[in-house]
């Protein structure tokens, strides 16, 4: 579609291509029902089609025409049989339905003839001007107007201008070490510790208040109170950062480190500006965690540890997890050499953006990250910490987000990328052994919050950036 205005008639013609295919009963009834319209389209902002669509007065009267002869077999009027009722009848008791019936059916077709017709990529639903107020002509045309948004244009460079790096890795024996050391940690059994000080990888059992304002007292507007929430304390390779009830707090490590049950930690911050309550979204608050139970995981022996994961001896578990490790590293390379060539499409790509979808866009920024995360074998601890953090950017980097969408969805449907079934079987049998879960267990969770669309578009986008790589110069380093 072009930038200036177009007028495009879309009345056909049937025009049959052998004898045979005139009969008496198809040619006249696809005439009767063919949709004739007229639609002029102009750019109305970034990404933006503003459509003007001229509903036929010969549509509108084959449209009323076709509803009235469907009322008059269908309709049950008192005094008459099913089928006999006068036209007249029929047009005083139910005209007023009828135009509205008509007048909903001709806009919702009309939209998606001309969408159909125009080639336009729509996303997001359609805003039909003044709605309400477009009414069915006794003579003469309907014509009404629609604002979309649609994909916008997109020009890619050639593969070969893109250029990454990888970094040669080797699984060492301490990395074989310290991953057992986390499986016996992970398999081990919380107890609580008693009268016993916070360490670093302990959760906190506590009950949470959010009060509004900066230093605020128990007497302060409450927020919100949160029961038996567990605050995993993480130390210095998390940058000692916690979450608290979705809520990203710097240093909370070291804030809960040496404490015991009872004692009372208050946080006073600004809230993450894409909170979802207004009340604390980039608001001065102030978080009570009222220490109740400290508890730490007692790791498992190495008997035990093989036992359970169905293993001959210790040499068997480090070879398995070896090799676990290789995959891991190559996957995390792989999701390196992603990342620059996303950095690289934004940097050589420019165009403008819809207006409107940036908040839709950063819920399902959300779910992407999930599965990339879950993907790489984080457990869903970290993941959530991951996710409170990613809530916390800006706007700005959600519609870098947006772009990179749009980018790679022209990559994806230029190169004819799909995604079958398979392979989102297989990814989630992959994720559901890094969760130690049953695959469709895994499966049925993800339908019912509805994952499985992310996961979908997750594994196209890996594709569509591997489409890339299979082009793009590769250095080692």
């Amino acid at each position: 579609m072009a930038d200036e205005t177009n007028n495009v008639t879309t009345e056909e013609e049937v025009t049959p291509e052998t004898p045979e295919a005139t009969t008496a009963t198809e040619t006249p009834e696809a005439e009767e029902s063919a949709l004739q319209q007229t639609v002029t389209v102009k750019d109305s902002g970034p990404a933006c089609k503003e459509l003007t669509i001229e509903v036929s007065e010969e549509s509108i009267a084959n449209r009323i025409e076709e509803s009235y002869d469907q009322l008059a077999t269908d309709a049950t009027i008192p005094g008459f049989r099913r089928g006999y009722a006068p036209r007249k009848l029929i047009e005083r008791r139910f005209g007023s339905s009828v135009k509205d019936d008509v007048r909903a059916r001709l806009i919702s077709e009309s939209y998606s003839k001309a969408i159909e017709d125009e080639g336009l990529d729509v996303i997001g639903e359609p805003d039909v001007k003044n709605f309400d107020e477009i009414e069915l002509p006794e003579t003469g045309t309907l014509k009404y107007v629609v604002e979309v948004e649609v994909s916008p244009a997109v020009d890619v460079p050639a593969f070969d201008t893109f250029e990454v790096e990888e970094e040669a890795f080797e699984v060492t024996d301490e990395d074989v070490a310290k991953e057992i050391d986390s499986m016996a940690d992970r398999y081990g059994d919380m107890a609580s510790i008693g009268d016993g000080e916070v360490q670093e990888k302990d959760f906190v059992q506590a009950h949470v208040n959010i009060y509004a304002g900066k230093d605020a007292g128990d007497d302060a507007e409450e927020i919100g109170h949160h029961h038996g929430v567990y605050i995993l304390v993480n130390g210095e390779k998390a940058d000692y950062k916690g979450h608290v009830a979705g809520i990203v707090v710097e240093e909370l490590g070291k804030k809960l480190a040496g404490k015991k049950v009872t004692d009372e930690v208050r946080v006073s911050m600004t809230g993450p500006e894409s909170h979802e309550d207004e009340k604390i979204k980039g608001q001065d608050i102030t978080i009570v965690i009222k220490i109740e139970d400290i508890q730490r995981v007692k790791p498992v022996d190495m008997d035990k540890l093989t036992t359970m994961l169905g293993v001959e001896s210790e040499d068997d578990l480090k070879t398995r997890i070896k090799e676990d490790l290789q995959q891991r590293r190559e996957r995390e390379q792989q999701s390196k050499k992603h990342d620059q060539l996303r950095e690289q499409l934004l940097e050589k790509i420019d165009f403008e953006l819809p207006e409107k979808i940036a908040g839709r866009q950063i819920a399902r920024n959300l779910q992407n990250q999930a599965m990339q995360f879950a993907y790489q074998g984080m457990k869903e601890d970290e993941i959530e910490a991951k996710l409170a953090d990613i809530r916390s950017e800006n706007e700005e980097q959600a519609r870098k987000d947006l772009r990179l969408f749009f980018i790679l969805d022209r990559i994806a449907k230029d190169n004819e990328i799909e995604v079958t079934p398979e392979e989102i079987n297989g990814r989630i049998y992959m994720m559901a052994m890094m969760r130690q879960t049953r695959p469709e267990k895994l499966r049925q969770q993800m339908q019912q919050s509805g994952e499985i669309e992310s996961l979908y578009m997750n594994i196209r986008e890996q594709k569509t950036l591997d489409k890339i790589l299979e082009g793009a110069k590769v250095k080692t380093k």
